[in-house]
């Protein structure tokens, strides 16, 4: 597999000529970040003289042990003898997966500069139901917008089962622990708690980057919550 000092290597080149971009591990994150997350995974594979590169984006204030890649996309070498695959021994692969992150991941990165951006994004991309159709994703994402009253709905309709999974014996710590969060927050909806709600939220997004090992990259703002009420 890759090297995180191969990674280093090929994409060293990208990094000099692009100010807003940061390498961390085998990541490369565009900067600011702010609520969302925009970056490059250049991943590992077993076959040590290959690699696959996609872009993803994810919202932040969700309490993520790891960056998900639900959103975004692969990116496939078109100069390869092999069509689509990336291999560290092919010549020129330093220029091919530039060439790639350059003409395929960038431009989609930097389109996505707010939350809105990012919303709108996933709301076209195949796997929008893992945010829009998952109650306990969803109704985040609506208190952060300051939409109290559809995360309310949300949280009546699904708040006395997700108390019940927070201590269900068949999930593991992970998931328990996801249940009690949004149950933390159903419970400060219930008590008109915007203060409390930011709170909860700016707790879960500074989670999020620390696990990311980004936190020289993030810079705390407001949530749109903040601005209403």
């Amino acid at each position: 597999m890759t090297t995180v000092a191969q990674v280093k290597k090929m994409v060293q080149p990208l990094l000099e000529q692009h100010s807003d971009l940061a390498l961390v591990g085998r990541w490369i994150y565009l900067k600011p970040v702010h609520h969302v997350a925009r970056a490059v995974l250049i991943d590992r594979m077993l076959n040590p003289e290959k690699f696959r590169p996609r872009w993803a984006v994810v919202h932040l204030f969700e309490a993520q042990n790891f960056f998900p890649v639900d959103w975004g996309e692969w990116l496939y070498n078109e100069s390869s003898p092999t069509p689509g695959s990336w291999k560290i021994t092919d010549a020129n692969i330093s220029q091919a997966l530039i060439d790639q992150i350059e003409r395929r991941a960038l431009p989609q990165l930097r389109a996505i500069k707010t939350l809105d951006d990012y919303l709108a994004f996933v709301s076209q991309h195949r796997f929008r139901h893992k945010l829009f159709d998952w109650p306990h994703c969803k109704i985040v994402v609506d208190v952060a917008l300051g939409d109290l009253e559809a995360a309310r709905a949300i949280g009546e309709k699904n708040s006395q089962r997700w108390s019940n999974w927070s201590d269900n014996p068949d999930l593991d710590e992970d998931g328990k622990a996801k249940f009690r969060r949004v149950s933390q927050l159903c419970a400060r909806l219930a008590e008109d708690d915007r203060a409390g709600l930011a709170r909860l939220l700016h707790e879960w997004e500074a989670y999020t980057v620390k696990n990311f090992k980004i936190e020289h990259l993030w810079e705390s703002t407001p949530f749109p919550l903040e601005f209403g009420g």
